[in-house]
C-alpha cells in the first residue's frame, strides 16, 4: 500500500462516522460499524504516521549497533548475530520501512543472544532493545486514539462468536429426562451470547416450570484451540465452590456425551447483573466500593479449602513452579508461529522462566485462572456472580491478583486494591509475587493477543469477534505493559 492510499481510507473514515450516529441504537449495526471505523484509523496511522515512528526505531538501533557488537566475544564471535548486526546496518541506515518487520525480527533474535550474557553491559542493552519496541508501540496506540478522537466515534465490544444450530426437541427431551418433575415445561427462547473463543454460550428461556428457574443458562464446549478445561470438569469444580458460598450460578444438570448439543455441556442458572469492560477496556472512573466488593469476591474463592475440590482440579498433582513453567512452554510454543517477533516478549519469557521459582513462596490455593471483569456480573455496584471457571488451577493466588491488576488500577490505587483483599482474611502475597504474576499474566495474554492478530493479519479469521483485537491495539497495549513491569524489575 502507498501514500496515494490514504485519501481513499480518510474518505472512507468519514463516510463511516456520517452514518455511525444513525447506527448506534441497533447493536447488530453498531458494532460492525465502529469496529470498521477503529480498522481504518489503524490503516490511516499504519501508512501515515507509523512510517515515521519506524524510522526513529531505526535511529535508535543504529545508535546500539555498537554497543551490540563490542558485547559479542571476540574469541568465538556468533557468527548469526555477526549477519543479523549486518543486515541491521544496512536496513537502519537505508530507512527502508518496508523491512521494518525483518526489523523487528533481526532485534528479537539478537535479544535472544544477549540474554544468554550476564554482564551488566549486556543487561543494558537488553533494555534498551526492550525500550526501542515499547517507545514504537506507545507512539502508535497514541497516534490511533488521537486519529479516532478525529473522527469522533465511539468504540464498541466484539460480537458473538461461538454459534451452531440448536436441537431443541433434543434439549427439551434432556431437560425433561433430566428433571422428572418438569413434565410440562418448555423452551419459549434460546438464542446465543456474545462471549469468548472456547465455550458456547447459550440463553435459555423456560415456560411451564415448576422447580427450575424460567432463565438458565448452557455453556457447551467449543472446538477452538485456547485452552481451558471441559465444561464436565468445570461443572464439579463449580459445584464444589457454590457449596462453599462463593458467588457462582446455581448448578443445575451437567451432560457429558454431547449426544444432545454436539459437545458436553452444562445446565447453570442465570444470574442477574451485566459484566463491565474487560482487560484492554477499562473503566473511565474510580469505584473504590465496587473495587473492594470484587476484591473480597476473589479472597472467597481462595478461601476454599483443598480438601473440598479433589485430586481431579488443574494443578493439583504438581508444584506451582512446574505449572508455571509448563504455561511458558505452551506461550513460546504458541508465540512462535504467529510470526510476531519481539525483542519485549523474548525478555519477559526469558525472565519469567528464570524465576520461577518465586511461584513456590505462598501457600496453595483454589485460582480462578480468568478473574476478569468481562466474567464478572455486576448488579447495583456489587459482583452478583463469577463466571467461567474453565482455566481454574490450584496454585499462587497470586496470579489472580496479577491478572486482575490493570483492571484494579483502573477502579482504585493498586494498594487499596490490595488490602481490601487482605481484609477478608487472606494473606497478601509479597511484591515479588505480585510483580511476577502481573508479568506472567500480562505475556500469557499477550501470545493470545499474537494468535488474534496473526490470525486476522493473514485472513484465517477476520470476523467481529477478532478484528478488534487489531482495530483497538491490543498487541501495543500488551508491549506497553510488559515493558513497563521488565523496566522495575530487570
Amino acid at each position: 500500500m502507498s501514500y496515494k492510499t490514504l485519501p481513499y481510507l480518510e474518505s472512507l473514515r468519514t463516510k463511516i462516522s456520517a452514518i455511525a450516529p444513525a447506527m448506534q441504537g441497533d447493536p447488530e449495526l453498531a458494532a460492525p460499524c465502529n469496529v470498521s471505523a477503529n480498522l481504518l484509523d489503524r490503516m490511516i496511522v499504519d501508512h501515515s504516521i507509523a512510517l515515521k515512528y519506524q524510522s526513529e526505531c531505526y535511529a535508535g538501533m543504529n545508535a546500539l549497533l555498537p554497543a551490540i557488537e563490542a558485547e559479542l566475544p571476540p574469541a568465538t564471535p556468533d557468527q548469526a548475530a555477526i549477519e543479523a548486526l549486518r543486515e541491521l546496518a544496512t536496513i537502519c541506515s537505508s530507512s527502508d520501512t518496508s523491512a521494518f518487520g525483518r526489523f523487528i525480527h533481526l532485534c528479537s533474535e539478537l535479544q535472544r543472544i544477549l540474554l544468554k550474557s550476564t554482564t551488566a553491559s549486556a543487561a543494558t542493552i537488553v533494555k534498551k532493545l526492550v525500550g526501542i519496541e515499547a517507545g514504537y508501540c506507545r507512539k502508535l496506540e497514541l497516534a490511533v486514539a488521537e486519529q479516532a478522537a478525529k473522527a469522533e466515534l465511539a468504540r464498541n465490544a466484539p460480537a458473538a462468536r461461538n454459534v451452531r444450530a440448536i436441537n431443541q426437541p433434543a434439549l427439551l427431551e434432556f431437560i425433561r429426562h433430566s428433571f422428572p418433575d418438569e413434565k410440562d415445561v418448555s423452551i419459549a427462547e434460546s438464542a446465543f451470547i456474545s462471549g469468548g473463543f472456547s465455550k458456547f454460550t447459550v440463553g435459555i428461556t423456560l415456560a411451564g416450570t415448576r422447580t427450575l428457574p424460567q432463565h438458565i443458562i448452557l455453556r457447551g464446549d467449543g472446538s477452538a484451540t485456547y485452552g481451558g478445561a471441559s465444561v464436565v470438569d468445570e461443572y464439579q469444580l463449580v459445584k464444589a465452590v457454590y457449596d462453599h458460598g462463593v458467588n457462582v450460578p446455581t448448578p443445575l444438570v451437567l451432560e457429558p456425551t454431547g449426544k444432545v448439543f454436539g459437545s458436553p455441556f452444562m445446565l447453570v442458572e442465570r444470574r442477574a447483573g451485566k459484566p463491565m469492560g474487560h482487560m484492554f477496556n477499562l473503566p473511565g472512573k474510580h469505584n473504590k466500593a465496587l473495587a473492594a466488593d470484587i476484591a473480597s469476591k476473589l479472597a472467597a474463592i481462595h478461601k476454599v479449602p483443598l480438601q473440598a475440590l479433589g485430586d481431579g482440579v488443574d494443578g493439583a498433582k504438581s508444584s506451582t513452579s512446574a505449572k508455571v513453567i509448563a504455561w511458558l512452554d505452551e506461550a513460546e510454543n504458541s508465540w512462535a508461529p504467529t510470526g510476531m517477533p519481539s525483542p519485549v516478549f523474548e525478555a519477559a519469557l526469558h525472565w519469567l522462566r528464570r524465576n520461577a521459582a518465586i511461584n513456590d513462596k505462598a501457600p496453595r490455593t483454589l485460582v480462578h485462572g480468568d478473574y476478569a471483569l468481562h466474567n464478572l456480573l455486576f448488579e447495583n455496584d456489587r459482583v452478583n456472580t463469577i463466571l467461567d471457571w474453565e482455566f481454574s488451577h490450584i496454585g499462587n493466588p497470586a496470579y489472580d491478583l496479577g491478572y486482575f491488576h490493570y483492571m484494579a488500577t483502573a477502579l482504585c490505587p493498586w494498594d487499596e486494591f490490595l488490602q481490601a483483599y487482605g481484609a477478608s482474611g487472606v494473606p497478601i502475597p509479597d511484591e515479588d509475587q505480585l510483580d511476577y504474576n502481573i508479568l506472567l499474566a500480562t505475556t500469557r495474554l499477550g501470545v493470545m493477543v499474537c494468535q488474534s492478530t496473526s490470525m486476522f493479519r493473514s485472513g484465517a479469521e477476520t470476523g467481529m469477534a477478532i478484528a478488534p483485537t487489531v482495530a483497538l491495539g491490543y498487541y501495543e497495549m500488551t508491549i506497553k505493559r510488559i515493558s513497563d513491569m521488565l523496566e522495575k524489575i530487570l
